[in-house]
């Protein structure tokens, strides 16, 4: 898997599952909409990625870095209030944060040799 697919697949998810949760939240809460922005972020620098970009590759691996701290902290505080589902949705995000990291870290291992 190269890092422009792992890119690609945690922005549609950090949108669509995003967008999910605030449509089915009671309260809509723009917390619940912040994945939202960054996998569009994601999204628009995964052009670059494809084409090789030093410059897009770093800045998305910076924004991926971001997401996983924002989606870190959420996953604690609504572990603490008890909301399983919530908690659930932020987990299957910090996932592909994290494969997405992965994948960027082994990439740039095999290409230094």
């Amino acid at each position: 898997m190269t890092f422009q697919k792992s890119n690609l697949i945690h922005a549609t998810v950090s949108i669509f599952i995003s967008l999910w949760m605030y449509y089915d939240s009671m309260n809509k809460d723009f917390g619940l909409l912040i994945p939202f922005l960054f996998g569009v972020v994601l999204l628009s620098l995964n052009n670059g990625i494809m084409l090789d970009n030093i410059q897009q590759r770093n800045a998305a691996l910076g924004v991926t870095l971001l997401l996983l701290v924002f989606i870190v902290y959420m996953i604690f505080d609504f572990a603490r209030h008890d909301d399983v589902e919530l908690t659930a949705w932020f987990g299957v995000m910090a996932c592909t944060s994290f494969l997405s990291i992965v994948v960027f870290l082994w990439a740039k291992m095999k290409k230094s040799y």
